[in-house]
């Protein structure tokens, strides 16, 4: 468990109205492609082409963001900003608990949900031997590519255009031609060492499934790093009940359908605890609890997969 302390009242209240500035910063873009849509002639597509107009949208926002986050990292946001600890100030809140996880990666990785890849310098320990970043947002795939190369990763990094459902995951991992699923496929043994979840599991279709479909693509011992903001636990101390009404009230105003699919109010440690039910649990499951108070709490940590 976390042992973060709140902070002061007045800094919580401005916390809890955090996130409807970047559903407005959504929105804005949204309207954008609307607009943009009609002007073309498309008079009807913000009806009949909503699936992509948002996903337009989102990937000019992300972009957008991921940039903005870049140049000035604040507490708490859903993604994180490229700038280490040698090259500007010490990340803060969310972003902070991103970095000690994701430089324990090693041997095969699964990235899910790269974005715009702002979390790529994280990954260039030489342990890793090859990466396969599933995003199926196309719009950001250019910019993954381009981070990509600007890391030195062109020859480990590999973009699927797929989710992280296994109906779309293993077609995607076998066009590569790598023949990465060729094991796995043979005696379901299991194709990664490190699967990496930063905040994406909020938006993934059928989580309890995709949970379980991971932990099968696990090698025996292999890792998930975690780091996801989760349903507010404002039954317990660490949680608040304001900051869960706040969840409740972005989730009835469109954050959903503005932010890709995400959803606050997810109880993704749950659904990763039962992931490995059909094995008899996990073989170790460190997971700690941050920034209870927010409309975006977080758990962060290392589940392992048993080797038996």
């Amino acid at each position: 468990m976390s042992s973060e302390a709140p902070p002061p009242f007045r800094e919580r209240m401005l916390g809890l109205l955090e996130p409807s500035q970047l559903m407005a910063m959504a929105i804005s873009y949204y309207m954008r492609v609307c607009v943009e849509a009609v002007k073309r002639g498309e008079v009807l597509a913000p009806i009949t082409q909503t699936a992509k107009i948002r996903d337009e949208a989102f990937a000019r926002f992300w972009i957008a963001f991921s940039t903005a986050r870049a140049a000035a990292p604040a507490p708490n946001a859903p993604e994180t900003s490229t700038i280490t600890e040698a090259e500007g100030p010490e990340l803060v809140g969310s972003a902070a608990l991103i970095p000690p996880l994701l430089r324990t990666a090693s041997g095969v990785v699964l990235d899910i949900g790269p974005g715009t890849g702002s979390q790529m310098h994280l990954l260039r320990s030489p342990a890793i031997t090859s990466i396969y970043g599933a995003e199926p947002c196309v719009g950001l795939h250019a910019e993954l590519r381009a981070k990509a190369a600007a890391e030195g990763l062109e020859a480990k990094y590999h973009v699927l255009s797929c989710g992280a459902a296994s109906s779309e995951l293993l077609p995607a991992l076998e066009a590569t031609g790598t023949g990465i699923v060729d094991a796995h496929n043979r005696d379901r043994s299991g194709v990664f060492d490190t699967i990496l979840c930063v905040r994406v599991l909020c938006s993934v279709p059928q989580m309890e499934r995709t949970t379980r479909e991971l932990y099968a693509l696990l090698k025996p011992g292999g890792r998930l790093l975690v780091t996801e903001h989760v349903v507010n636990p404002w039954r317990t101390v660490k949680g608040s009940f304001l900051a869960r009404a706040a969840q409740a009230i972005y989730m009835m105003f469109g954050w959903r359908y503005f932010i890709g699919d995400c959803c606050m109010d997810r109880d993704t440690e749950g659904a990763l605890r039962r992931a490995a039910d059909q094995d008899g649990g996990w073989e170790s499951v460190q997971l700690e609890r941050s920034f209870g108070w927010s409309a975006l709490p977080y758990i962060s940590g290392v589940l392992v997969k048993k080797t038996q």
